[in-house]
């Protein structure tokens, strides 16, 4: 097996690694951990990769839980490969370095693409007349004239067929050719008749095809089947198979090779060799092989043959491109598997020289990199910028001959003409004022071009980059725009959308920075009236100056339209202009007030400020309680096995799931029973009102046999009452800290009254929480955290709760 060619293969497959997303804040906390003092490095990263797995499994839908995301399936993204032309077309070099990443082997893909039936002979394929005839043919005899009939023969073992008002004829050994020409003879000597023979159903014939081949094995194929077929049939060579070498043996003997490249270039089937019962099909692996890559027609690894040159293998692979540099082609050799050397080949001549090709060897045929001669190059802010034809004597105004040449915006005091020249080859800035040049055909703008010379035509805000001004206040869409010729404060208004409703007629302030002789900028600020601005008054409507910004005062004492909406039992519920300063119980009387079914002691009330303030209390909690959850596990893992530690871990994790995934509602406890409160509370935009029907329900929650809803009983308003006839405390019950959720929201616990005796009042629920067990010092900051959790997401539902209990009462 040869080494150079398995290295060879290895350097131009070798792709690049892409690595996962990894979750910033889970490494963070391993860091957290793996830094502590309590725990060693390795009981760290064991207990967080253990955690990791079981996160990911049991946490998904949470941001903590992710560690390792899985790769993104790009393969709708990937392009269609380019041809050769379109890249020299499209003007970016070939890159013979960019190919070697991902070279094929030539000739593999006609198997890996095709079908294999597309290359076996059908039933229907015509039958040469040198098909030679054998046991298990079907052939097909019409008789016509004085005799009309058709037979379907098959030819026996013994090599004979048997055809009716004939008789046998023996076949066997001989060609269809032959054949025909012999039954012909039979049946001529019958006066009026005549015949026709064609071929049926063909035997099949049972192969091997062993060696290098992508399914080795036994085969049966059509007896027309060649060795081009039966390669099909099994898939094709490996790629570690030769292509040139394919042997096909018969009773043990080396019968032929063949190059299946003969086929591949010219289309010459050159293993035309009738294949027969059990003949060997041997793909050995492939010797010599080398890669051509860069500015050919096809780019790939070649098999090597006897002695291939480099325009042999050139040949193969379809030719050099014309934008092929051929002055220089470089070979990479493995030097007798120690090293690699580098070899140049002079053909600055032309002629590419009768170099041989060894096995391993990388050719390499670069770009033509120089620069287009011939050439004058013109870009910027031009109408069709590009290349242009140099001609000696050229001048500037032959390409730019005119103002319609420009694009709007053009800045005219400054262009220039960039210039290499030898022998240092840099750069050289040859400027000209753009508007003496147009205005004034023979003027010195008019510069004489060279050769690759590159013409820039600059826009304005290449040189005055701060040509913006800004407008804010009470105006449609409040930003910064650009500064236009001749642009007025009116101007500016307008294409800011114009005034708002809101916007004051009298005042508005037009601030500019004034630059003064000690380099101090100074800020000056002019008002103006806005309504004279807009009726184009030249005493306000002044002109505006890079970086002016222009304010537009509001109305004194507007507001904004503020809406409120009250929904449920009132008189007349719906949505409500706010006036100033309008109270609750202002807005009630002007509601009707309630109807006689309203149940106030339920009611609920939701500000849009008091939602935001609890997402972000929220929010803040949570992080302040993973930090501690951390700092806890620290401590905690020195003292417990890495299986506790982990389950602990999770535990912690499972309570700020809880408490990231409690929603904010809210709401404002409030008592609509008390006409006072209700007329000092003074509405916002956005509240929302909600007052259900008369509830006659109370509801059991938690560890109880019968969580349920029953119907309120005027006579036993007691808690004990309703919690025997919830079924009792379960064992799991912490009876101690049962709590009522009233109607309004508020929460009621053995802190303020005696709560077994408590009386309760429709729509009201009862809330048997569970024991918290304490099976381990260290579980303490996690139950307490986890009521904490669970209390959090209780109250966060109580909106939830009663809309559920007044959909029990409906």
């Amino acid at each position: 097996m040869n080494y150079s060619f398995f290295t060879l293969f290895f350097i131009v497959t070798l792709s690049a690694v892409a690595f996962g997303q990894y979750d910033v804040d889970l490494l963070n906390k391993y860091q957290l951990l793996n830094s502590s003092k309590l725990v060693n490095q390795e009981d760290a990263s064991h207990l967080f990769q253990q955690y990791k797995k079981s996160s990911q499994k049991d946490t998904a839908d949470t941001q903590s839980s992710y560690f390792n995301k899985n790769t993104i399936d790009d393969s709708s993204k990937i392009q269609p490969k380019l041809s050769v032309y379109q890249q020299i077309i499209s003007g970016k070099p070939i890159n013979p370095d960019s190919i070697l990443e991902n070279l094929e082997i030539f000739g593999h893909s006609i198997f890996s693409q095709s079908n294999p039936s597309t290359f076996s002979p059908g039933d229907r394929a015509s039958v040469p007349a040198s098909y030679p005839i054998n046991p298990g043919d079907e052939i097909n005899i019409m008789l016509w004239g004085r005799i009309n009939e058709e037979y379907k023969v098959t030819v026996s073992r013994d090599g004979s067929i048997n055809i009716p008002r004939i008789g046998p004829i023996s076949v066997a050994g001989l060609t269809f050719g032959q054949m025909q020409k012999n039954i012909l003879d039979r049946v001529g000597k019958i006066e009026g008749v005549n015949v026709t023979v064609s071929m049926g159903k063909l035997r099949t014939i049972g192969i091997y095809i062993v060696g290098e081949v992508t399914s080795p094995g036994f085969y049966t194929v059509s007896a027309l089947s060649n060795v081009t077929n039966a390669l099909f049939a099994a898939g094709g060579p490996t790629k570690n198979g030769s292509l040139r070498n394919i042997q096909l043996k018969r009773n043990g003997q080396l019968l032929s090779n063949i190059d299946f490249y003969d086929f591949l270039l010219s289309g010459n089937d050159n293993t035309g060799l009738r294949l027969q019962s059990g003949d060997v099909i041997f793909v050995p692996i492939v010797k010599n092989m080398a890669a051509v890559v860069g500015n050919v027609r096809r780019s790939a690894l070649y098999e090597l043959q006897n002695k291939t040159t480099l325009v042999d293998i050139l040949n193969i692979a379809g030719g050099i491109t014309p934008s092929a540099w051929i002055n220089k082609i470089q070979i990479e050799r493995f030097d007798n598997n120690n090293y690699r050397t580098i070899l140049d080949i002079d053909s600055a001549n032309g002629k590419i020289p009768d170099f041989a090709v060894k096995d391993g060897d990388i050719i390499k045929i670069f770009p033509v990199l120089e620069n287009d001669k011939n050439t004058i190059y013109l870009s910027g802010n031009v109408l069709r910028p590009g290349k242009y034809q140099f001609y000696p004597g050229m001048r500037i105004k032959d390409i730019i001959q005119d103002y319609s040449s420009l694009l709007p915006e053009t800045y005219f005091n400054y262009a220039v003409v960039m210039r290499r020249e030898p022998p240092t080859y840099l750069d050289r800035i040859i400027p000209f004022n753009l508007k003496t040049l147009l205005d004034s055909s023979s003027s010195e703008s008019n510069i004489e071009l060279k050769e690759k010379d590159k013409i820039v035509v600059y826009n304005r805000d290449f040189f005055e980059p701060n040509r913006l001004v800004y407008i804010d206040g009470s105006v449609t869409k409040a930003g910064k725009y650009k500064l236009l010729d001749n642009m007025t404060i009116r101007d500016l208004i307008l294409e800011a959308g114009g005034l708002r409703d809101d916007a004051s007629p009298k005042r508005g302030e037009l601030y500019r920075r004034l630059d003064t002789e000690n380099e101090i900028s100074d800020v000056n600020k002019m008002d103006f009236c806005v309504d004279c601005v807009m009726k184009n008054d030249p005493q306000f409507n002044v002109l505006l100056h890079p970086s002016d910004r222009v304010f537009i005062r509001s109305k004194i004492g507007w507001e904004a339209e503020r809406k409120v909406t009250l929904r449920g039992q009132f008189t007349y519920p719906g949505t409500y202009v706010l006036f100033n300063k309008e109270s609750l119980g202002d807005l009630i009387k002007r509601a009707g007030g309630f109807k006689e079914d309203a149940y106030l002691a339920a009611a609920v009330f939701t500000r849009k400020a008091v939602m935001e303030l609890e997402k972000k209390r929220n929010a803040d909690y949570s992080k302040d309680l993973e930090k501690e959850m951390f700092k806890v596990s620290a401590e905690n893992m020195a003292k417990q096995s890495s299986l506790q530690a982990q389950e602990f871990l999770k535990q912690q994790m499972e309570i700020k799931t809880k408490i990231d995934s409690s929603s904010a509602n809210g709401r404002i406890v409030i008592d609509l029973n008390n006409e006072n409160a209700c007329n000092d509370f003074l509405l916002e935009d956005g509240d929302d009102i909600y007052v259900p029907r008369n509830l006659n329900t109370i509801s059991v929650l938690g560890e109880v046999y019968n969580p349920s809803t029953f119907k309120f009983n005027n006579d036993r308003r007691d808690v004990s009452y309703f919690l025997q006839s919830a079924g009792g405390f379960k064992e799991s019950a912490e009876s101690k800290k049962i709590y009522v959720i009233k109607a309004n929201g508020k929460i009621i616990t053995n802190k303020n009254v005696k709560i077994f005796n408590y009386q309760l009042d429709p729509g009201d629920a009862i809330v048997v929480p569970a024991k918290l067990v304490y099976s381990d010092p260290h579980k303490r900051f996690v139950d307490s955290a986890a009521a904490v959790a669970n209390i959090a997401i209780t109250l966060g539902t109580v909106v939830a709760l009663i809309a559920a209990i007044n959909d029990l009462r409906k």
